[in-house]
């Protein structure tokens, strides 16, 4: 059992590490994609957590912080309960690293999908064969773009944390030009650039339903 000075500190000293990480995690997040903006020209695209699921991480700091006040008044605290809240505090750092290790980059070496606890998954863009639009019936999940190989296994994640866009704009791409971009070409990034217009994009594909025979790559 923790006693009330360990817990005051204990949690002080918690509250003051998630603030830290909090404001230096939103922090990279904004500086990573304003560089990501600028990537694009060396044909380098990178996707990142939804802003939505980023900008959560302000509330983070309130729950140690809530701890830390009750510390200062309360008696000494059940071990079990002790043990839950460090461990959803241990959740919530976990949750911040999350924030900024969570990705997708799409460059000459192929598409690289990102997360921290599964590392990286690589495959050559020119594995897409099919783009598929899942449309839902039910309010509560949202219609889905699937990218498939020739063998109908999926590249992208059952439940992206991400933006899927930029594999959609590389297979459009492919259907204007008949051929996927050389993204050490500037030539190619350049058209890829022009063809950078989500209002136009994404409802290419979601009026065409399904696209297929894409592939240069057997996967």
């Amino acid at each position: 059992m923790m006693s009330q000075e360990s817990a005051i500190t204990f949690w002080g000293v918690c509250s003051i590490i998630t603030t830290i990480f909090t404001i230096l995690t939103l922090a990279a997040y904004i500086i990573n994609r304003r560089r990501d903006e600028k990537k694009k020209r060396e044909g380098i695209y990178i996707s990142r957590l939804r802003a939505l699921l980023v900008y959560v991480i302000v509330f983070i700091p309130g729950f140690p912080i809530i701890r830390y006040f009750l510390s200062l008044n309360g008696p000494e605290t059940n071990p079990y309960a002790e043990g839950i809240y460090i461990f959803m505090t241990a959740f919530l750092l976990f949750y911040l690293w999350h924030v900024n290790a969570t990705y997708m980059k799409i460059s000459s070496e192929g598409i690289n999908m990102h997360t921290p606890v599964r590392g990286s998954r690589i495959c050559p863009i020119g594995a897409i064969d099919s783009v598929v639009y899942s449309e839902s019936k039910d309010e509560d999940t949202p219609s889905r773009m699937w990218f498939l190989t020739k063998s109908r296994a999926r590249i992208n994640p059952l439940n992206p944390n991400y933006d899927e866009y930029y594999l959609l704009l590389m297979t459009r791409f492919r259907i204007e030009y008949g051929r996927w971009p050389d993204l050490d070409n500037p030539a190619d990034v350049d058209k890829v650039n022009q063809l950078d217009n989500r209002y136009e994009v994404i409802p290419y594909f979601m009026n065409n339903q399904e696209i297929s025979g894409l592939a240069d790559v057997d996967m």
